[in-house]
């Protein structure tokens, strides 16, 4: 059985496990762990449960852009939330989707109350090419 294009899910392309940090931890030490990492965000954890994310455009436009101070500012504060996810079986495409209409980068994957991995516009673009040529294939057959 063949991968096809409505078939492929978030699970089989997300990147696990998933970096996370508290609510009380700073907005410094957030940037620092992205930075040490090379990644564009982090789950928020709380109770061990995920309640919000924070990224890249967060430090930016919520704490450099307005002068905020970065060891001052905790997570808490500049977190995006509700926290937007998706379930590990969901196509990919959908996923893609909903990330178009939220304009969102970063998508959760949360099986339960855990968080299992996280799906970016860069992992979908990285097998986009594939799915291309799967959909001309099949338009030809």
């Amino acid at each position: 059985m063949s991968i096809t294009p409505e078939k492929l899910t978030v699970k089989e392309i997300m990147s696990s496990p998933v970096i996370t940090i508290g609510p009380t931890a700073s907005v410094f030490e957030a940037a620092k762990i992205m930075a040490e990492n090379r990644i564009g965000s982090l789950i928020v954890i709380e109770g061990g449960k995920p309640i919000g994310i924070i990224t890249k455009t967060d430090l930016v436009f919520k704490v450099i852009a307005t002068g905020r101070s970065t060891t001052g500012t905790v997570v808490g504060d500049i977190m995006s939330t509700p926290l937007r996810y998706v379930e590990p079986n969901v196509s990919l495409l959908e996923a893609a989707r909903i990330m178009q209409k939220l304009n969102i980068r970063h998508l959760p994957v949360i099986k339960g109350d855990k968080v299992i991995g996280i799906i970016t516009d860069r992992d979908i673009l990285s097998v986009a090419p594939e799915l291309i040529e799967m959909l001309i294939v099949r338009s030809k057959r």
